[in-house]
């Protein structure tokens, strides 16, 4: 439960809800010798959680796949491990793209095979209060049928992006993906107050160490 609460609460930096869904592998690049990446998505809870958090489904969704994943274990693990697929599939895209590099076919196929396999049959509705959102439309409501709206909001930004619009926090450790929308497009830190302190900080302490 514990990372279902971080996953709830996290700050959102990414600029994009695809970015903010890459980013559940917290401190992506920090070394093993210091603690290594955080998993975020460790269950289909936090998964569900995260699902919410990003507005991919609303609080009624959420229930009902919370209700079912009880009564399918199983197959709730297996769209764990598909949605693990598919973050890290889009982190590649986007590094690749920010990179100008031709990204992996492998990594392609898995963002189609979502696309393909959970074809969104949604219609807007209010999701929380007066909050308008995507519901599902009829029975075809199965455990990853939000992947499909997740792997739907990562093409478009990844076909539509500038590429030095999708950019990496500099932070050592950090790999936080970011969409950048500043005029210049020179943002460094995913953001200033965790990051970007730190690194003021770590400068701060070079330029008066004895």
């Amino acid at each position: 439960m514990g990372e279902t609460l971080r996953i709830a609460t996290t700050e959102l930096h990414g600029g994009h809800p695809a970015l903010d869904f890459v980013n559940t592998l917290d401190w992506r690049d920090r070394p093993a010798a210091e603690g290594g990446p955080i998993e975020m998505l460790d269950s289909y809870a936090a998964l569900l959680a995260c699902w919410r958090r990003l507005d991919i489904i609303g609080t009624p969704t959420e229930t009902v796949l919370a209700h079912r994943a009880a009564a399918k274990p199983a197959e709730a693990a297996a769209v764990l491990i598909e949605a693990l697929e598919l973050r890290e599939a889009l982190y590649r895209i986007a590094q690749a793209v920010r990179q100008g590099k031709t990204a992996r076919l492998s990594d392609l196929d898995v963002l189609n095979r979502c696309l393909l396999r959970y074809p969104e049959g949604r219609v807007i509705a209010a999701v929380n209060g007066a909050r308008l959102g995507w519901k599902a439309h009829g029975d075809g409501l199965e455990l990853g049928s939000p992947l499909g709206a997740m792997a739907r909001l990562g093409a478009e930004l990844l076909v539509s992006a500038e590429p030095a619009s999708i950019r990496c926090c500099a932070g050592p450790g950090c790999g936080w993906l970011f969409h950048d929308t500043s005029p210049n497009k020179r943002r460094r830190w995913c953001s200033m107050e965790s990051c970007g302190n730190r690194a003021k900080a770590r400068r701060h302490y070079q330029r008066h160490r004895v």
